[in-house]
C-alpha cells in the first residue's frame, strides 16, 4: 500500500521536540514492504490538519496521524478531522468509563479535558490506548484508511503493534524480503562506483548514511517465497564481493555488537585506554548487553600525567614524540594491556581539535594502538571533520580494527613494534 505519515503537533514545528515518531512509523511500514509515499508535520490549527488530511486522502492507501489526542485546549486533531470528513462527535460511555479507571487508578480527578477525549466521530472504530487515556481511531474515507494515534511514543508503539501492524502485515501482496549490509571505512561515493553493474537479482538497492557508517539496504518483492529469499541471499552476496571487509555485519548489531561477538566467540577478553574519545570507545563497548565477558576496564588517560600515572607510559616516550604519535599509541595499548591482564590492549590518542594543531600533526590526527598475542601495533588516520564526528569517527575506527584483527585483515600500512 502507499502510506503517508502525518504528525501534528506546535512543538514539533517549532523544533522543540525531535519528531522521531514519523521515523519509527516508517521503518514499521517499510519493513512490512508498503511504500512510504509522504511525510507531512503541520501545526495544531484546524485548517493546517485538514489540509493536510485532504490531500492524504486522494493519494494514499493509508494515513497514519500522530499528536493533538490529548486532554488540552490544543489537542484538535480528533475534532478537525471530523470536520473535515463531515462527520458528527459522540459520547463514546465505553471510552468515557475507561478514562476514569485509568485516571482513578493513577490517583487522579476526571477534567472536562479528558471528557474530550472521549468524543469519537461517527462510524469510526475506537482504538484502545492500554498505556495512556487518548483513545486511537480508525476512520475510513473513500479508498483511504485514517488511524489517529497518541503522540506520547510509548502510547503510539503500543496502539500501532496492537492495531495498526496486524491491518498493514494483513494487506501485503506476495512476499517481501529485506536485507541490510553494514559498511564502515569506505565513503558512499567509492561504494558507488564499485557497485556501478552489480547483479541485484531484481533487488532494490538504497543507501544511508548512519554517521560514521554506510548502510545498504536490499528489498525484494515476489510471488515465490523461495526465489524472493534466494534472491536477496544472491544479491547480498554479489555486494559483498565487491565491498569486501568493509562489510561489517548484517542487519540491526552494529560495530559495538559485532566486535563483542568477536571477542566472546574466540574467548578474549580487552582493554581500552583512551585520551581523544574521551571513554567514548568504552562506552560503546559497554552499550552491548553481556558486555562483561569480555570488557575488562577502560581508562581514561586525557593529559601526559595521567598517561604516565595510570598507564606508565614513559616520559621519554611523551617528551620525544608526544601523546599524540605512534610510540605513545603502541605504549598505551601494551600497557593497558600488561595491567589488565587481557589479551587484547587498544588505545586511542589524537587531536579533536579545532584548536592544539600544528603542520607537522594537524588537527584530525589520530593514532589507534593495538596489542594482541600476535605483536603491537599503531595505525595513523586524519579525519577532517568537527570534534565530535571527530571522536566518533575514531572511537568506531579502533572497534573495526578489532574486528580486522580477528579476520586477519588489518591494514598494511601498520606500524609495527
Amino acid at each position: 500500500m502507499k502510506i503517508e505519515i502525518i504528525t501534528i503537533g506546535d512543538e514539533i514545528m517549532q523544533g522543540i521536540i525531535a519528531d522521531t515518531n514519523k521515523v519509527w512509523i516508517s521503518k514499521k511500514c517499510a519493513g512490512l514492504g508498503h511504500e512510504i509515499i509522504g511525510h507531512v508535520s503541520v501545526c495544531d490549527d484546524f485548517e493546517d490538519i485538514s489540509n493536510a488530511l485532504k490531500a492524504a486522502s486522494k493519494k494514499a492507501d493509508c494515513v497514519i496521524v500522530t499528536g493533538g489526542l490529548g486532554p488540552t485546549s490544543d489537542d484538535i486533531t480528533i475534532e478537525a478531522a471530523a470536520r473535515c470528513f463531515g462527520l458528527g462527535l459522540v459520547l463514546d460511555l465505553d471510552v468515557l468509563e475507561k478514562i476514569r479507571a485509568r485516571l482513578v487508578s493513577t490517583g487522579r480527578m476526571m477534567s472536562p479535558g479528558n471528557e474530550k477525549q472521549a468524543m469519537i466521530p461517527e462510524g469510526t472504530r475506537v482504538l484502545s490506548n492500554q498505556v495512556g487515556t487518548a483513545p486511537g481511531v480508525l476512520m475510513t474515507v473513500g479508498k483511504s484508511d485514517f488511524y489517529f494515534l497518541p503522540g506520547v511514543p510509548k502510547e503510539l508503539h503500543r496502539m500501532f503493534e496492537d492495531f495498526v501492524m496486524p491491518r498493514l502485515a494483513a494487506k501485503v501482496a506476495g512476499f517481501f524480503c529485506e536485507k541490510t549490509l553494514r559498511c564502515f571505512g569506505i565513503p558512499e561515493a567509492d561504494i558507488g562506483d564499485r557497485l556501478k553493474d552489480v547483479e541485484l537479482c531484481g533487488a532494490r538497492l538504497s543507501y544511508r548514511i548512519k554517521f560514521p557508517e554506510v548502510l545498504l539496504k536490499l528489498t525484494l518483492r515476489g510471488e515465490d517465497r523461495k526465489k524472493v529469499a534466494e534472491s536477496a541471499v544472491i544479491a547480498a552476496k554479489n555486494i559483498r564481493e565487491r565491498i569486501g571487509n568493509f562489510i561489517y555485519g548484517e542487519g540491526d548489531a552494529g560495530l559495538p555488537a559485532v566486535v563483542g561477538g568477536q571477542l566472546a566467540s574466540h574467548g578474549f577478553s580487552i582493554a581500552i585506554a583512551e585520551s581523544c574519545t574521551g571513554g567514548l570507545v568504552s562506552s560503546m563497548m559497554t552499550d552491548v548487553a553481556g558486555s562483561s565477558e569480555y570488557f575488562e576496564r577502560g581508562v581514561i588517560s586525557y593529559s601526559n600525567k595521567s598517561k604516565i600515572e595510570l598507564l606508565g607510559i614513559s616520559e621519554e616516550i611523551l617528551k620525544a614524540h608526544g601523546a599524540v604519535s605512534a610510540p605513545t599509541a603502541i605504549s598505551m595499548a601494551r600497557e593497558i594491556k600488561r595491567i589488565s591482564g587481557t589479551d587484547l590492549g587498544l588505545s586511542v590518542t589524537g587531536i579533536a581539535g579545532p584548536g592544539g594543531g600544528t603542520p607537522e600533526k594537524p588537527v584530525g590526527l589520530v593514532f589507534v594502538g593495538l596489542a594482541s598475542p600476535d605483536g603491537i601495533w599503531a595505525f595513523k588516520y586524519n579525519y577532517n571533520c568537527d570534534r565530535l564526528w571527530f571522536k566518533s569517527l575514531a572511537a568506531a575506527t579502533a572497534l573495526d580494527l578489532v574486528r580486522r584483527y580477528f579476520l586477519e585483515c588489518l591494514p598494511n600500512d601498520r606500524q609495527v613494534c
